[in-house]
């Protein structure tokens, strides 16, 4: 079902920031447990994760993750409305959006290797790999960070990353069942600058464009085309075998007193589809005591729809590209968050969070997070 992959340079772009703030890396092993559910009995994912990070001498640290994903559910597409009379994909009666049931699983993992230079600049290489039954997509990526000053103030950095997917389609317009493997390609590109603004505040800005090409049709989602004419048929979804995005981030972190930490960031998203986004996160950290650390935070997300996409089944005839897929409507989204991380002494902690999305769809959906960090 082509389910949510790693993001190879927005990983590496995470640590960066991190890297540029902390003063030193740390030894450790956490696992995580993750379970999300949407209403209506649509998506419902479990995934225990595993994450480990190790220094080798000074300059250079090591980490992995890896992850499975076990997704039961369903997810809306144009089917054969049966109480109308048509048969499976003989196109002989009416047709109804409703759910798919669908089970799958991912198995995916990430590693990535951080070197530091005698002058302490930094350049972080990693590779990602995730499988399921119908998609299998490998990533490489690249980041280098060069601090412009002795005091390590001011970072530049640029970015890459080149994904290679292979998708399983299926022959759902002549109802044969046959299948197909296509491929798809993405390039990453990110440039960037951070800035300590003072002892308790930072900024960072940056810029990126994504050249996705090949196989972008999702091979689940359903079209109907020359609705209630002779000529009516259910046929998969038909989108650009190209899309070219550019966008930016900014990201601001402040300490507000000694126990309050506050952060925000702000994404800008066009693409040649006609889609443009907008998000808006903030968070807020408060230091209950040594041990206790509070979080809160929600973030907005707004988009406009493909220029392609309908959501009627008498829209499309001969159009050369055509979606139903909702992900590619015009709506907006809110999620709320909040989080606890309890540090039992130096070396263990745990967290526990949560988030609630409401889409203007109608989709909702709970994501709840618990994990355990040990540090050696």
């Amino acid at each position: 079902m082509q389910l949510k992959n790693f993001n190879s340079i927005s990983k590496i772009t995470a640590v960066a920031i991190i890297a540029s703030n902390a003063l030193y890396a740390e030894n450790y092993v956490s696992v995580e447990f993750l379970q999300y559910d949407e209403n209506d009995n649509r998506v419902s994912v479990s995934a225990p994760s595993l994450s480990a990070s190790y220094d080798i001498g000074t300059d250079y640290t090591i980490k992995a993750d890896i992850v499975h994903d076990a997704v039961s559910g369903a997810t809306p597409s144009w089917q054969p409305d049966s109480s109308s009379g048509a048969s499976s994909r003989d196109n002989s009666g009416d047709y109804v959006y409703e759910n798919q049931e669908f089970k799958e699983a991912r198995n995916a993992g990430s590693i990535m290797l951080t070197t530091r230079f005698e002058n302490r600049d930094e350049l972080y290489t990693g590779f990602d790999y995730s499988r399921e039954s119908d998609f299998d997509s490998k990533a490489v990526s690249a980041e280098y960070m060069h601090y412009t000053d002795k005091s390590h103030n001011q970072a530049l950095n640029v970015g890459v990353s080149y994904a290679f997917n292979e998708i399983l389609s299926y022959d759902y317009d002549t109802g044969s069942g046959a299948s197909q493997k296509e491929e798809s390609h993405s390039l990453n590109v990110q440039a960037g600058i951070s800035q300590v603004l003072n002892d308790h505040s930072s900024v960072k800005v940056e810029a990126f464009t994504i050249l996705d090409d090949g196989y972008l049709t999702n091979p689940h989602a359903n079209v109907v085309r020359d609705y209630n004419t002779a000529n009516q048929k259910l046929v998969t979804e038909n989108r650009p075998d190209k899309r070219t995005a550019y966008g930016a981030n900014l990201k601001y972190i402040t300490m507000v007193g000694d126990d309050l930490s506050f952060k925000t960031n702000y994404r800008f998203y066009t693409d040649d589809w006609d889609i443009d986004s907008h998000t808006v996160d903030a968070d807020v950290y408060y230091a209950l005591n040594k041990k206790v650390t509070l979080g809160a935070g929600v973030r907005y997300y707004t988009q406009s729809e493909a220029n392609f996409y309908n959501k009627n089944k008498d829209f499309f005839t001969n159009e050369e590209y055509a979606s139903s897929d909702e992900r590619l409507s015009n709506f907006d989204a809110t999620t709320y968050k909040a989080s606890v991380d309890f540090k039992q002494n130096d070396k263990v902690s745990y967290n526990l969070g949560a988030e609630f999305y409401s889409q203007s769809t109608g989709l909702d959906a709970t994501m709840i997070t618990t994990g355990l960090k040990y540090k050696f």
